[in-house]
Parts: structure tokens; sequence; C-alpha cells
């Protein structure tokens, strides 16, 4: 396996380069615990006509009769009617064509960003949603177990509300953990941004500290990979008939071998890296036929972890009341958001949690009252009766 390739694959996605177009998700809960899932994105207009097939879906859900779909072109108010009318369709799209025409822009692109689409789908409970949200086959999170709970508790004059969701971690089968290149705190930081070790640093010195951070992950990506396909490369080594080395020997030069091109990554590519170390062209016979084991084990590995982290999504929160604390959320108005990668999944469980609070003002009238009446016994006392 190229492990550089794989690194720069794996880093691409770390700052936000997605091969595939991001949507945004959000969830409310109401306060009857209650609560629904909404996506936005852009779409083709062909599918507000109720073509909903995959090819024309934009959302990473299946569209069945339980979503509720609504659109609004430009600044246009919110339109509830699906599927549209033809004519509708066609005047939309002319409006876009002259729009773009007039500034020079160009032919109209399939999925204009000026037109959103929103799609809806509401449950009597959280407890429904995890068991009926499911994301579609396809997708990327498809198989992702995510655990969703919402803890309501009665305080009189407040109702407190306690969501969480949790993404859990991804097995990347790495047997060296990433504690050995960096501390905790920066592992954590590195994958999720929590706690800001950068807290006191100038431009100069974050940057400084954050490339340390990226060589340490580097080294600790880079060594896994190296040490699981080596495995591979053991247990099939009796394949070449030509052995530059015994497989003892061999066995014992994994990490000198590792070591002496790891400050290279485009050398680090393990055909190319044994043949060199040895000064031997044999090694390719590992990885030459169709079905080799080595060729299966690089599809394998891409196959179960980087679809994982193919996808992104911006993921929206909103609660009854007033929020208590946002768990490390960007606030916007009543709006909690988080950035959702498989990146901050990586060293553990990632956990989105949300507290807030709701008035009862019945608790305040009722109060209120009982406090006026016991204020006004103390001062009126009823006359006794003359005989």
């Amino acid at each position: 396996m190229n492990s550089a390739l794989k690194l720069l694959i794996y880093s691409a996605i770390l700052f936000a380069v997605s091969c595939s177009q991001p949507s945004d998700m959000l969830t409310v809960i109401n306060p009857d615990g209650s609560c629904y899932r909404e996506f936005a994105a852009s779409a083709d207009p062909q599918f507000l006509l109720g073509d909903t097939a995959a090819k024309l879906n934009p959302f990473p859900v299946d569209m069945d009769g339980t979503w509720e779909i609504a659109w609004k072109y430009k600044n246009s108010k919110l339109h509830t009617d699906f599927p549209i009318k033809k004519s509708v369709c066609d005047s939309m799209i002319n409006n876009m064509k002259q729009h773009k025409a007039s500034q020079g822009r160009g032919p109209i692109d399939k999925t204009p960003s000026d037109l959103v689409v929103y799609a809806r789908h509401n449950y009597n409970s959280v407890q429904e949603m995890a068991g009926q949200f499911k994301l579609k086959r396809s997708d990327s999170w498809s198989k992702m177990k995510v655990k969703y709970s919402l803890i309501k508790k009665f305080r009189w004059f407040y109702t407190y509300f306690s969501y969480q969701e949790t993404y859990p971690k991804i097995k990347l089968n790495f047997e060296i953990p990433i504690e050995k290149y960096m501390t905790n705190e920066e592992a954590r930081y590195w994958f999720t941004g929590r706690p800001n070790v950068l807290l006191g640093m100038n431009g100069v010195e974050a940057r400084e500290y954050v490339g340390k951070i990226e060589d340490n992950f580097n080294k600790w990506f880079n060594q896994n990979s190296w040490n699981n396909e080596y495995k591979i490369l053991i247990d099939n080594y009796d394949r070449i008939d030509r052995k530059p080395v015994s497989k003892k020997r061999l066995v014992l030069l994994r990490d000198t071998i590792f070591n002496s091109y790891s400050e290279n990554l485009s050398d680090l590519k393990m055909e190319k890296s044994l043949n060199k170390y040895f000064k031997t062209d044999v090694f390719t016979e590992l990885w030459k036929p169709e079905n080799s084991p080595m060729k299966k084990y690089e599809k394998d590995f891409e196959d179960q972890n980087l679809p994982y982290f193919v996808g992104s999504m911006t993921y929206k929160l909103m609660m009854p009341g007033n929020i208590l604390q946002p768990s490390d959320a960007v606030i916007h108005g009543d709006t909690l958001s988080w950035r959702l990668t498989a990146y901050r999944m990586i060293p553990s469980d990632y956990i989105i949690t949300a507290q807030s609070r709701q008035a009862n003002i019945w608790a305040f009238i009722l109060t209120g009252m009982i406090m006026l009446a016991a204020v006004g016994s103390f001062f009126w006392k009823p006359g006794r009766r003359k005989l």
C-alpha cells in the first residue's frame, strides 16, 4: 500500500476537502418530547417535479411518503407544494438562465444553489427516531450505528431537557496508539478541535506547534499502515522463489526498513521500498498478479475505512427554551451547529450533547397567586361577630 497516498487522502478530508456534496441536517426537539429531522440541499429542478429517484435525490436518505418536501428559490417564501407543476419548474429555470446570462456567468448549473429543497420527517419521540431513521445504503455512513437519547426533567418552575447523540469510534485496526506520538490533549485537538491547546500562543507559535502535531500524526498513521501491511507480507513471503533474506530476518527488519524511508513519504510504498532496500525486484512478485494478497489487502483497507471519510455534514440542533450547555457547538441564534466528519470519531466516540431549560409559565403564575393569597390572608382578618 502506498501509505503516502492514503495519508494525503486522509489529510485532504481532514481539512474539509470532501468528494461529496455536503448536506445540512437539522434536528428539532419539541417541548412534548416529539422531534423532527430535516435536511437542506441544492437540488435538480426535476426533483421538484416528483422524480425522487436515487439519481436526482440530493439527500442522504431515501425519499418516501413519510417525508415532507418544501423548497424556496432565492429569497422567495417557503413553498410546500410538491410535486410542482411543470410550468412553474420551467419558469424558474428560465429565470435562472436569464439571471446568469445577464451576469455573464455562462450556462446554468444542473443543481443551482439558488434553489434549496428541504426534506422533513416527524417522529413522536427520540426513541422512534432512533428506531426508524436510516441513511440510504449508498451513503458512506449508512452502517454507522448512532445512539440517541433525550432526558426530560420537570422542576416546577422549569423543565430541563438533555439531548445526546453518540457517533461510534472508527475502527482503523491500528495497533500503535496515537498517544505514543502526542499527548491525549493534542490528539483530541487534532481530531476534534477541543481542548484549545493553542490558548495564549501567537500566530507564529501556533503554526509551529500545529506543525509538530501534524508531523507526529503522519508518523503515527504511516507506522501503523506499514505494520499492518507488513503482516500480510510476512504471511505470504513463502510465495517468493528467490528470497533475498530469511523470513525470520525479514520480521526483525520491519522497523529498520520503515525508518529508512519514513522521512520521505514519496518513497513509502512497500513494494518499492523493499526492492530498493534489498537491491532486488523479487518483491514485485507479490504485487504483480491480479489476485495477489497484497492488492487484496489494499482494496479491503479502502473498502472498510475510506468510505467513512468521504462524507461530511453540517449538523444543527434546536432545543426547547434556552440553551444551557452548548457542548463545543457554534451558536447561531437559537441553533447549535457542529461539523461532522469521521475524523472526529478516530480517538474515541464523538458525542454531541446539549442541555436546555424551558420556563413553565403556569408554575410562575400559580406560585404568584399562592403568594398573593398568603400575603392577603396575613393582612386581612375578619371581624368578630357581635352578640
